[in-house]
């Protein structure tokens, strides 16, 4: 089955910088947390535990400002159009896929050969990244229950006293780390399953041709063959 065009609309250009900065915070902090869980290279728990901090911090703020743009700039609300709206609504159920859920569920799963067309996430897209930010927010919360400059402000103290201590926390917030690994994982898996234009828009703002969807008529209208 042929594919929608992927245009920057989709992804515009403040989205592609924080999905960069995303990427990098998360894999820096996958990598330093399993340093600073197992040390077995000691020399490097400073830096480990200085970049922790550094890029915790960095994931935090960079999700804040993705969400707050979501109510402010505007992007494609389907693969295959250049006309935008707030991304927020992209977010949210929309009339070309609200219906869709157990379409994309068996598409993802194999059991369907062909993807439903209609808006620019699939339907478990959607509940993921709405997902995601406050996976985010309580990672950084149960960090800061850690952190000696503020494990002893009362509300993080009293979030620790509420788990059952610091180890507790600590286990809690290692494991989280591993429900990261699986959104990474998973994320790739969503973004790429019908091919690899998506990642090269979002990642390289590198547009594909395709078919050409509008999104007021909630079908296919032509095919664009100049995009590469």
């Amino acid at each position: 089955m042929a594919h929608l065009a992927h245009y920057k609309e989709a992804h515009p250009l403040p989205f592609v910088i924080t999905h960069w900065i995303n990427l990098i915070a998360m894999v820096v902090l996958i990598i330093s947390g399993f340093l600073i869980h197992f040390p077995f290279l000691p020399f490097l728990m400073g830096i480990a535990r200085g970049a922790h901090l550094f890029f915790g911090f960095v994931l935090f703020i960079n999700c804040i400002v993705r969400v707050v743009m979501a109510f402010f700039v505007k992007s494609a609300p389907t693969a295959g159009t250049r006309q935008q709206v707030t991304d927020i609504k992209t977010w949210m159920p929309q009339k070309d896929n609200r219906h869709q859920a157990g379409a994309w569920i068996t598409y993802y799963l194999f059991l369907k050969k062909d993807h439903p067309l209609g808006a620019k996430l699939g339907v478990p897209q959607k509940i993921s990244y709405l997902l995601i930010p406050l996976l985010i927010i309580i990672m950084f919360w149960t960090g800061l229950c850690l952190w000696g400059v503020t494990m002893n402000v009362p509300v993080f103290l009293a979030t620790t006293n509420l788990v059952g201590g610091l180890m507790s926390m600590r286990i809690i917030h290692y494991f989280m780390m591993y429900v990261f690994i699986c959104f990474m994982f998973i994320h790739i898996y969503l973004a790429n399953v019908e091919g690899f234009e998506p990642t090269k828009l979002m990642f390289l703002h590198k547009e594909h041709g395709g078919l050409v969807y509008d999104p007021d008529l909630h079908n296919i209208v032509g095919e664009d063959h100049d995009v590469h």
